[in-house]
């Protein structure tokens, strides 16, 4: 567990000293800086250095003296602290890159590299999902992104889900075969479908390995396809589980393909 928060707190700046340094203090404190080098095993010629960083950056304070001992914020006000300073580095950033002179052609195509970063794309834009999500999608994959789909149904997005495993019915329109995955997987592979707001969308494998390969796109073109393969899963399976799913067609088409549909 200790290595795992070292491992989070690295993200947000922590070094391994400073981690180890502030978890031996949680454990026991007030301490001095030799008692907290005794117990976290960061060299006592650094931990001096280490400890004054920390109380420069509010992680720390110090009381008495000859000799000083630290106590440590806690593990509450330091998420606090981050979420704060993570939001406000947020805003400083969006403002100076809006700055810049940039220039961006539609359609472009961005390569993600790696299962891990694939989950932590989709969550990100989720999150900043304003109208629709429509997903072609295995049981794996939506439990690791079910806060964000929970998220974006409480602010109203509409959420429409297909999948040949089954799914947690909680959030979302869904059509799901229930297909046991360890038995689907020996003969399919995984993959992963997600339109966003009907402007961009993810798709591509979704297996777990640094080498996994997904896209994020703009383009007009992917963006229909995609949006037409979902809606042709969701079409048979309507077909074989006789259910109604006009209401949900009604959501998903375009109006150009509702004219194409009086045509036909």
């Amino acid at each position: 567990m200790e290595a795992d928060v070292i491992v989070q707190l690295s993200q947000f700046g922590f070094s391994k000293n400073e981690s180890k340094a502030y978890l031996s203090l949680l454990a026991q404190n007030p301490a001095t800086g030799y008692e907290i080098s005794q117990r976290s095993g960061v060299p006592r010629s650094a931990i001096y250095d280490i400890m004054k960083k920390m109380e420069l950056s509010g992680v720390v304070s110090t009381i008495g003296n000859k000799p000083v001992q630290y106590i440590p914020i806690s593990t509450d006000q330091l998420s606090q602290n981050l979420t704060s300073q993570f939001e406000h580095n947020i805003e400083e950033l969006k403002k100076k890159m809006s700055e810049l002179d940039t220039e961006s052609s539609e359609g472009n195509v961005w390569n993600i590299k790696g299962y891990q970063a694939m989950i932590d794309h989709l969550r990100s834009v989720i999150d900043n999902a304003e109208e629709s999500i429509f997903c072609s999608i295995w049981n794996r994959e939506f439990d690791e992104l079910l806060p964000q789909f929970t998220k974006a149904q409480e602010r109203g997005v509409e959420i429409v889900n297909f999948s040949f495993s089954g799914l947690d019915e909680s959030v979302g329109e869904n059509f799901s075969y229930g297909i046991d995955e360890e038995k689907l997987k020996a003969i399919w592979q995984r993959q992963i479908i997600v339109l966003i707001d009907r402007k961009a969308v993810l798709l591509g494998n979704s297996n777990q390995s640094k080498d996994n390969q997904a896209i994020w796109t703009t383009n007009p073109a992917v963006l229909n396809i995609s949006l037409n393969n979902i809606i042709l899963d969701i079409t048979l399976y309507s077909q074989r589980k006789k259910v109604d799913i006009d209401h949900i067609l009604d959501k998903m088409m375009d109006k150009n393909m509702e004219k194409i549909e009086n045509l036909l």
